[in-house]
């Protein structure tokens, strides 16, 4: 993914978002104490800890015939939630996770991932508030709700995969940023404004999103989403921060100047983003589908794709299936991912998968048996023209 660590501001931020809602529960717990004669009200009342730790083991091998096999510990993942009033709560992630990156000096390289919210609503209202460092609700099936907040989920994509779906890796932002949200019925609505650094600037920059949906559970397991976001620049997400403004860019922007005397035409343009999903779950199978594309071009100078300023999108296919075999339940899931005038981006252009997931133990100790198929963009279109195919092994435990 690609996520650089907090810098200064952004730690503070995330303090915050534990002490304060810390300092709201013990004198909630106060007040308990000296109205109920039991007087006995205790702080795991209103935390909750939960997260998942996955070992995988792989293989893979390129269509030039070289293979590599690779161990790790590729996710662990905490996350902590604090509701000391109906109204407020907390949630606050940390995950250490693998890199599986292009470049192999770089992978296996560690991130660590921080996020810390504030949640202020009326229980089961119909808006929210919700402030802190978070993922932006761009490449997310469903809107921001309010979820509880001992629910310590982490990532705004569910995917039934093991590597992060091609319309993630396109569209998402961690950032500082303030989000307000609206439910009538079954409508749903955002609205979001984020503050951060610039791979562009010197100076952090501002900006905004909104998201309008519809959800309807038919019954207790069955259901069906549709969701519309924007997002007014595409170039703050962390994909082209990376790939395009980052590293690879500063070095095209130093020769670009020292032969123009500035920079690329463009650069500071702002080029908005759109992205409609639906996720339907019915009878057992469930169905998923996303699709983002910029609303305009970019200048050639900055993002070029076939002599022209691309037009990068991306799309996410799953359909999972879940079973009962020798009394142990499971997921069937198979995929299909792509993205179009993206190689810039450094993604591949097309990916194949199938994964089986089976729960070995109470829903606690998983396995999961992941096959995937990479089709990168060919030399010509500034990719490297190269098809590769891994296979991961990974065992889960959840708490």
């Amino acid at each position: 993914m690609g996520i650089s660590p907090l810098k200064s501001p952004a730690q503070i931020l995330v303090s915050l978002a534990i002490v304060f809602p810390a300092v709201l529960c013990i004198g909630f717990a106060s007040a308990q104490e000296a109205e109920e004669r039991s007087g006995e009200e205790s702080l795991l009342r209103f935390i909750e800890i939960g997260g998942v730790a996955e070992f995988t083991i792989s293989r893979k091998q390129s269509s030039e015939g070289e293979t590599s096999t690779s161990t790790a510990a590729e996710q662990l993942e905490m996350g902590v939630g604090i509701e000391p009033h109906p109204w407020i709560g907390s949630e606050f992630g940390w995950i250490h996770e693998h890199e599986d990156d292009h470049d192999e000096e770089e992978e296996g390289h560690a991130l660590g991932i921080f996020t810390g919210t504030i949640i202020v609503g009326p229980p089961n209202g119909s808006w929210w508030l919700k402030g802190g460092v978070q993922f932006l609700p761009f490449t997310m099936f469903e809107l921001a709700e309010v979820h509880a907040a001992h629910d310590a989920s982490i990532g705004p994509f569910e995917t039934g995969a093991i590597v992060d779906p091609l319309s993630f890796e396109f569209g998402s932002k961690r950032e500082k940023s303030l989000l307000l949200g609206i439910s009538r019925g079954e409508f749903l609505g955002s609205v979001y404004g984020y503050y951060g650094d610039d791979a562009r600037s010197e100076e952090p920059r501002s900006g905004f999103g909104a998201a309008v949906g519809y959800k309807k559970h038919v019954d207790e397991e069955d259901e069906i989403a549709f969701n519309l976001s924007f997002i007014d620049d595409l170039g703050t997400l962390a994909g082209f921060q990376e790939e395009v403004f980052g590293h690879e860019g500063e070095a095209h922007d130093a020769d670009h100047d020292a032969d123009h005397g500035g920079p690329p035409a463009g650069v500071d343009e702002r080029v908005p983003g759109w992205s409609v999903a639906t996720a339907i779950r019915y009878s057992g199978v469930a169905f998923a589908a996303e699709y983002m594309i910029s609303q305009n071009r970019y200048a050639p100078g900055v993002l070029a794709f076939d002599g022209r300023g691309a037009r990068p999108a991306a799309w996410s296919l799953e359909a999972g299936y879940g079973f009962e075999l020798a009394g142990r339940g499971g997921e069937f899931t198979l995929g299909y991912q792509g993205t179009s005038e993206a190689a810039g981006l450094g993604i591949p252009s097309n990916r194949y998968l199938s994964v089986v997931t089976v729960d070995l133990w109470k829903d606690v100790l998983f396995s999961t048996f992941e096959w995937i198929h990479d089709r990168e963009y060919g030399t010509a279109r500034g990719g490297s023209g190269e098809n590769t195919n891994k296979y991961t092994l990974q065992l889960g435990l959840a708490f």
